[in-house]
């Protein structure tokens, strides 16, 4: 039996989880809901849970829950739920007819903030009525444990859109039982042993015990650079309430900007969340001029060899945003060259012993609470190239929903899908009463880049 223990970030993303910062991920997807409504209107919930029960054995970490393993017998791992049920994870929602995104996007933030339980496994879905022409809503909820962006976008993939396998019915699938506690306490001492014989071979070397030593203080150094995030009324401690709010674009135009401006597509984003915040800072009074925040972009540190894997492999690189640019074309250039900067001199995950420590000390919560290495962070996840359908129902629309930890009161979370890219701010509700300033910033500011013939001088 293979054992399949929680690697060092899945159990980085239990530890940092309270009930103000739910470790939540998901989507918000709106379908063409024929496929999925009888004569009446009303969803086939019999059918659609039985299509997605169906279709779980591609994604065996959905039937699965977190078990702790005794006395020597090494890290947590995921195990079969002996009482899984589709019933407790694929539900009805409701909004008040006719429903529109204002309506989806309050409902989403609702459902996103209570915890999931740990007895069960970590993810639910809702299919949400009320809205016009037919159309049905889903909204996903995942824990961060289970998945990165990536990663989830494969297992929403395999759940929801590939052909329903024809030799598997419900029902069929009976749980595994744990591995022994003997059979634990071995895996763990072959772990261990591992792990001092790669140890052992580096000391062996002294060179390399050399290198190791003399990138310490570089490291610091390069954490302190990088990582020193100008403190500012975007971080301070988070409370439990959120607000998702959408900006759209057209991937297309996105792709011609960045290529004009010698970029990627993650620099025009980038460039976007700048302006916004640049907007939201100077309308509260805070000086912008001279200021460069420190923003987290996340990066997949998956091998060629690991595309399409479940879990969690992600690092994170910092790119400085400056925000005492006003023009948005002059700023594009400084950050497409920032983020050329960024990814050549960091590495991606570097931080993660660092993050380890803290989550196994026990620290984890009050650091993110407290901390002043990054102001907000980023993502842009690969979405589909060409239109998905949910148990035969095409996807209209995919809005990505992203987290917030410790102080940090804004993310940013971009996915294309079939030739749009959509970013969601997901944002404290309490700390920014007034998001839509920086809402109407990046809107104003795609405007002003997509346009080559603004000139850059104001």
């Amino acid at each position: 039996m293979r054992i399949d223990r929680l690697s060092a970030t899945d159990l980085t993303n239990l530890a940092v989880e309270a009930a103000d910062t739910p470790a939540h991920i998901g989507g918000l997807l709106v379908v063409d809901g024929g496929a999925l409504l009888d004569a009446d209107g009303r969803l086939r919930m019999t059918i659609v849970r039985a299509g997605i029960e169906r279709r779980l054995d591609r994604v065996p970490k959905l039937r699965k829950v977190v078990y702790r393993p005794g006395l020597l017998a090494g890290r947590s791992l995921w195990v079969d739920d002996p009482a899984f049920a589709i019933d407790r994870h694929v539900d009805v929602a409701e909004v008040a007819a006719p429903g529109g995104e204002e309506q989806l996007l309050r409902l989403t933030e609702r459902l996103m903030v209570p915890l999931l339980s740990r007895s069960r496994p970590l993810w639910r879905l809702w299919f949400v009525t009320g809205l016009p022409s037919g159309r049905v809503a889903m909204i996903i909820k995942l824990h961060h444990a289970v998945a990165d962006g990536l990663a989830a976008v494969q297992m929403l993939r395999s759940l929801l859109d590939l052909p329903e396998p024809a030799d598997t019915a419900p029902g069929g699938w009976r749980a595994a039982p744990p591995p022994g506690w003997s059979a634990l306490v071995g895996d763990n001492l072959l772990e261990r042993s591992a792990a001092v014989a790669r140890t052992a071979r580096r000391l062996a070397d002294p060179a390399a015990v050399r290198r190791a030593v003399g990138s310490v203080p570089a490291g610091w150094r390069g954490i302190a650079r990088s990582w020193g995030a100008p403190r500012t009324s975007l971080n301070v401690p988070i409370g439990p309430r959120r607000r998702f709010a959408v900006v759209r674009l057209d991937l297309a135009a996105v792709k011609e900007t960045a290529h004009a401006y010698g970029g990627k597509v993650n620099d025009v984003i980038l460039n976007l969340v700048a302006g916004g915040l640049r907007a939201l800072l100077v309308a509260r009074g805070e000086s912008v001029d001279g200021l460069t925040l420190r923003v987290a972009v996340a990066v997949s540190t998956r091998s060629p060899t690991e595309k399409g894997q479940e879990g969690n492999r992600a690092g994170g690189i910092v790119v400085r945003l400056p925000l005492g640019e006003r023009h948005p074309g002059a700023r594009q250039r400084v950050i497409a060259a920032e983020s050329r900067r960024a990814k050549s001199e960091q590495f991606p995950g570097g931080e993660q012993c660092f993050i380890v420590f803290l989550a196994r000390s026990g620290l984890m919560r009050r650091f993110t609470r407290h901390q002043h290495l990054t102001n907000v962070i980023e993502s842009n996840v690969v979405g589909w190239p060409e239109p998905i359908t949910v148990l035969g129902a095409p996807v209209l629309d995919v809005v990505p929903v992203s987290l917030l930890a410790g102080n940090l009161t804004l993310s940013f979370l971009a996915l294309s899908y079939a030739g749009c890219l959509t970013i969601t701010v997901c944002a404290d509700a309490e700390r920014h009463p007034d998001l839509p300033v920086l809402l109407v910033a990046m809107r104003t500011d795609w405007t002003v880049l997509a346009d080559p013939i603004v000139p850059e001088a104001v």
